[in-house]
């Protein structure tokens, strides 16, 4: 973990009839210092109205996580989430994508974050979160410097919302 490169930064990307979109060029070279394959994972976040993505050496990590967590949960005498590697790992999809980071958004997921012509991308670290600008700018209860960053790049590029 410690030589893994953080997903860092943020950008608005636009999405075309086919749903594909670019994965912004500093996330997108985290990702392929990260993993050999230029395949991203993406699925529904935890927390928020959004998607979450990472690459596929993750995906290892988050096992192991969960592992040593159920592990020490047993250990307690306490009883464990059985469904968390399902959730983890059986409700994301895979996504291969190009040498310039174009990439289609999967079908299902984009239209749970309620994605359309445009996508805001944000780094967190270990993963990155995929918005649809309109449902970032109408959650009261996202980080209120998230908003002003999207509104500003909304702003530039002339998206109306």
């Amino acid at each position: 973990m410690a030589d893994r490169e953080l997903f860092e930064g943020f950008a608005l990307q636009a999405v075309d009839q086919k749903g594909r979109v670019a994965i912004p060029a500093d996330l997108r070279a985290a990702a392929e210092r990260n993993s050999d394959i230029r395949q991203i994972v993406v699925g529904l976040h935890p927390d928020d109205a959004c998607l979450s993505a990472h690459d596929l050496s993750w995906s290892k990590e988050k096992y192991d996580r969960i592992d040593r967590r159920e592990q020490q949960a047993s250990d307690r005498g306490e009883t464990t989430d059985a469904s968390a590697k399902r959730r983890a790992f059986g409700q994301v999809e895979k996504a291969p994508f190009d040498d310039s980071g174009r990439f289609v958004l999967p079908p299902f997921f984009k239209m749970k974050a309620k994605i359309g012509k445009w996508a805001f991308f944000n780094g967190s670290g270990e993963t990155f979160d995929i918005w649809a600008p309109e449902v970032l700018m109408a959650d009261e209860n996202a980080d209120a410097g998230l908003r002003e960053i999207c509104a500003f790049l909304c702003e530039s590029k002339g998206v109306k919302l």
